[in-house]
């Protein structure tokens, strides 16, 4: 009965163009399936009463401005909150109704709501009015939204506007470019020009008509199209809030909007139209416009009420026309968990993140020439440091604290769901696994899970900060398996520093999971973790922190040699850094080809040569695998005449003197983070003919873990392989810089597929699956044309989603 409706039938459609929708053998009601997908739809009891409540959900669909979903929404809430169908609810249950949107119940503003909203003055809001309310609120044309408006400031209740009412609106409505004092007297003259102001207060009627005349004064926000230019950037959740809440003004050419003193409150402007420039003392830090696809100012006042550091917004164009969303209005949300708030605030903390690094890049040597004081100079360093920090915080706390959650994958809505899912019926998949192992990757999680391990000993830059103060990152490396290779993961914080007893810790866990990523683990006992897990356990074992970086290298140095005409074989590579990642890479370019006498690695104490001391007295060190018998002792003398230069080491150790005396075409991958061993333009002014790679996403071929590791497991997984073994890590280079190869635009700059390349996930994975088979690892047979082309249906999938 419900299919007949055209929301639910487009709906339907959608679900069969997904692989087709089925109803689920003997759910209740509402369980379907599309595809491998089970899915939800509301419950249509053909009861009178549950008739009667779709009547009137469709009819006041049709009378409203708002879709069915929005007003089957609303009437939910309402009916849970004391109202029915036939009757209204009374202002206190009308205050427990707005709760939940930041409102408090006895506050003022429920109060003006409740009596806004109370059309027929009988002492309740029923669920025609507060429909109606709504949709003149969000999506009213002009004269709706007045008489609104009208209602909602008619604090007195007499019918009229009263000229401290009037300027509440004015004041409560208007835009934040004008302080409050002006604002007052703006509306205390606009107020004097209506005709009845002088004999008992402004009439409804009068007010209405008088709308279009001061538009600038009373926006048209519930006019969505107005707000058209936006409407693509930012969430849907987002743009109800920017509707709801938003103010309209202009800026002409010239005029300039302070982002840090005088806007006490703080907000946010999103451009309609024109452009805007932000500078600092002067000088330019990054200019914005209505096509951008970041088309807003104002994001600091989020995060800080440090604004003042932060500069000044000027209008570049004839015109701007400016959406404002004040940081008062919208915070409430924030606190409260609305969905489109937090989204407004991840997208525009995701921006902030975004200007902050590409005004990092250059910016001391412009504010020096434009004369800036060192001190000042300084300060916004500080400034711009202490702002990331506080968004950083925020980001893990916008709704759900931490980035990782449990969803169930199977349908647990009633007892004879959980008389399935669990207690009795869950004996039977344990039977199964006790007879046969293998049947786990059928009847359990274990075949797309990888736990994520780590003790916390050499966390990103920060060193041994322990286990516990390391969630963050191994949640954040869930996260990438989870958007880049459809995995799903635990994170595993061991407090445990002792080898021996890790080991122990990764081979008791290892039934939970098909694959273990081993994850910030200092060197050099990281090498033997490793090896040792992998031979104690049949599922594949990967520390991400030696291999990742190897791999992705590898593909930056064989696309990069290959455009310059050199092979693996006749080069000479120089490595600036001997931790886990620096060794890896230096053992791993050998399987690419590269010769092993050719490669000499640098540490803190020099070249790592033979007969070295620490080395001597030391026979079980690591670094004698790559120790070279080289009478060469410093990277100055080494980076004569070498082809290949690999930091893993310190921010600004390679000099242009030095990269000078590199052979023709020099591959330098500079990886330290977040200043790399030479900055990107300095070497490019440098040597015109380098190609070069850094860590960083503002700067062409970064050098991504995340190319690699999402796939290599996926691979790994979906094919039940034992251990991650050479041939499979070397297949995944390869893939990788086939893919680079593949784009139009492929060259010097280009050398490195993009991180949401969707295509990694066929190439990288089916590749690795292949090679896992050749090499007898592979527990399952697949057909590679098939996986193939079904990873690549949920790469895209996926992309569309997002």
């Amino acid at each position: 009965e419900r299919t007949k409706d055209s929301y639910c039938s487009n709906r339907l459609l959608m679900f069969r163009m997904y692989g087709g929708l089925q109803r689920v053998p003997g759910s209740v009601g509402s369980a379907w399936r599309a595809g491998n997908t089970k899915l939800f739809l509301p419950r249509f009891d053909s009861s009178s009463t549950s008739s009667n409540r779709w009547g009137v959900i469709k009819e006041l669909t049709k009378s409203s401005n708002l879709a069915l979903p929005e007003v089957e929404s609303v009437v939910s809430q309402y009916l849970r909150r004391g109202g029915s169908l036939s009757e209204g609810i009374s202002r206190e249950e009308f205050g427990r109704f707005l709760s939940p949107f930041g409102v408090e119940a006895d506050s003022l503003s429920a109060q003006r709501y409740f009596d806004a909203l109370d059309v027929n003055k009988d002492g309740t809001v029923d669920l025609k009015e507060l429909v109606t309310g709504i949709s003149a609120g969000l999506r009213g044309n002009p004269q709706e939204l007045a008489e609104f408006r009208f209602r909602l400031w008619d604090i007195n209740g007499d019918g009229t506007l009263q000229e401290d009412e009037f300027v509440k609106l004015i004041c409560a409505t208007a835009s934040p470019k004008v302080n409050q004092a002006t604002l007052t007297k703006m509306a205390k003259a606009t107020y004097a020009r209506f005709p009845s102001a002088s004999s008992g207060g402004v009439t409804l009627e009068e007010f209405v008509k008088s709308v279009a005349i001061y538009q600038d004064l009373l926006p048209p926000v519930g006019k969505s199209e107005s707000m058209a230019p936006i409407k693509d950037k930012v969430p849907k959740g987002a743009w109800e809030v920017l509707q709801l809440l938003g103010s309209f003004f202009t800026l002409d050419e010239g005029e300039a909007l302070n982002l840090g003193e005088g806007e006490t409150e703080g907000g946010l402007y999103f451009l309609l139209d024109g452009s805007m420039r932000v500078s600092y003392e002067g000088v330019t830090l990054f200019d914005v416009s209505a096509e951008s696809d970041a088309p807003y100012v104002g994001e600091v006042s989020l995060f800080t009420s440090e604004r003042s550091n932060y500069g000044r917004a000027h209008a570049t164009s004839k015109r701007c026309r400016i959406l404002a969303l004040r940081l008062v209005d919208m915070l409430p949300l924030v606190y409260h968990d609305h969905k489109g708030a937090c989204q407004i605030l991840e997208v525009v903390g995701t921006s902030l993140f975004e200007r902050l690094q590409e005004i990092e890049v250059g910016f001391d040597r412009k504010a020096e020439a434009a004369g800036v004081s060192e001190e000042a100079i300084k300060e916004f360093a500080s400034f711009r440091k202490r702002l990331l920090a506080k968004w950083a915080l925020s980001y893990h706390t916008i709704g759900t604290n931490g980035k990782i959650t449990i969803t169930p994958s199977k349908q647990v809505g009633t007892a004879a769901d959980l008389s399935v899912a669990y207690s009795p019926g869950v004996a039977e998949p344990c039977i199964a696994i006790q007879g046969d192992p293998e049947k786990s990757y059928d009847y359990t999680s274990r075949g797309h899970l990888v736990g994520v391990v780590s003790n916390g000993t050499a966390v990103l830059g920060l060193g041994n900060i322990g286990a516990l103060a390391s969630k963050p990152v191994m949640e954040g490396k869930a996260v990438l398996f989870k958007q880049f290779g459809g995995l799903d993961s635990f994170d595993v914080e061991v407090d445990q520093s002792d080898p021996e007893e890790f080991i122990k810790v990764c081979t008791a866990i290892a039934p939970t999971f098909g694959g273990i990523n081993i994850e910030d683990v200092k060197a050099p006992e990281c090498f033997y973790i490793e090896k040792e897990v992998q031979r104690r356990c049949n599922i594949p074992i990967m520390h991400d922190d030696q291999h990742g970086t190897a791999l992705i290298a590898g593909a930056g140095l064989l696309n990069g040699l290959e455009l310059v005409g050199k092979r693996p074989e006749d080069i000479r590579v120089v490595v600036s850094g001997c931790g886990a990642a620096g060794f890896t890479c230096a053992k791993y370019f050998i399987s690419l080809g590269v010769k092993k006498e050719n490669i000499i690695a640098c540490d803190i104490n020099g070249t790592v040569h033979v007969g070295r001391a620490d080395l001597v007295a030391d026979p079980e060190s690591y670094l004698n695998e790559i120790a070279n018998d080289t009478p060469l002792r410093s990277l100055v003398e080494v980076l004569d005449g070498a082809d290949v230069f690999l930091g893993l080491s310190v921010g600004g150790l390679l000099k242009p003197n030095m990269l000078r005396t590199m052979n023709d075409n020099p591959l330098v991958f500079a990886l330290a983070n977040p200043y790399p061993e030479i900055d990107y333009p300095l070497a490019c002014a440098t040597r015109p003919d380098v190609i070069m790679g850094t860590g960083r996403s503002d700067y062409p071929n970064q050098i991504n873990n995340v190319l690699a590791f999402p796939y290599i497991f996926r691979g790994a997984l979906d094919c039940r392989a034992s251990a991650v073994c050479e041939p499979m890590k070397v297949a995944a280079t390869k893939a990788i810089a086939g893919l680079a190869k593949e784009y139009p635009h492929f060259g010097r700059t280009a050398i490195i597929p993009k991180p949401f390349d969707p295509l990694l996930l066929s190439r990288v994975s089916s590749a690795v699956a292949e090679a896992a088979m050749e090499s007898g690892v592979a527990r399952k047979a697949l057909d590679l044309e098939a996986y193939k082309n079904r990873l690549e249906m949920e790469a895209e999938q996926r992309s569309m989603s997002n």
